[in-house]
C-alpha cells in the first residue's frame, strides 16, 4: 500500500505496532501466535462453511480473519520476522484465498 494513500489513523497505528515489535528485542512470539491463531480460526471458518454450518456468518468471519492475517504478513516483512520474498508468497497465497471468500460471498448475495 503506497504511504500516499493510507488514512493518517492507519498509519498512526501501523507504525506504533511496528515500533512496538521492534522494540521487543526480536521476540518474535507475539506476532508469531497471532499468526498461527488467526490462520487456524480462518481454516476453522472455511471448512464450516463448506459444511453448510452457518455458511454466512463463517464466511464472513473468514473474510475478517484474513484482513488481520495479511495485516500481520506485511507487519511480518516489515519488522525482519520474514524474508521479504517469503511474506509475498504468503500474501499471494491469501490474496487468492481472499479472491475466492469474496466470489462466494457474491455468489450467496445473487441467491
Amino acid at each position: 500500500m503506497a504511504q500516499a494513500s493510507r488514512a493518517p489513523i492507519f498509519t498512526a497505528a501501523w507504525d506504533l505496532a511496528a515500533g512496538i515489535l521492534q522494540r521487543l528485542g526480536g521476540d518474535a512470539s507475539v506476532l508469531a501466535r497471532s499468526l498461527c491463531a488467526e490462520s487456524l480460526g480462518l481454516l476453522d471458518a472455511v471448512v464450516l462453511a463448506l459444511k453448510d454450518i452457518e455458511r454466512l456468518q463463517h464466511l464472513d468471519r473468514a473474510d475478517t480473519l484474513l484482513i488481520q492475517l495479511r495485516l500481520r504478513l506485511r507487519l511480518t516483512a516489515e519488522v525482519g520476522l520474514l524474508e521479504q520474498r517469503q511474506a509475498l508468497f504468503l500474501l499471494a497465497q491469501a490474496d487468492d484465498l481472499g479472491r475466492q471468500i469474496g466470489g462466494w460471498l457474491k455468489s450467496l448475495d445473487q441467491a
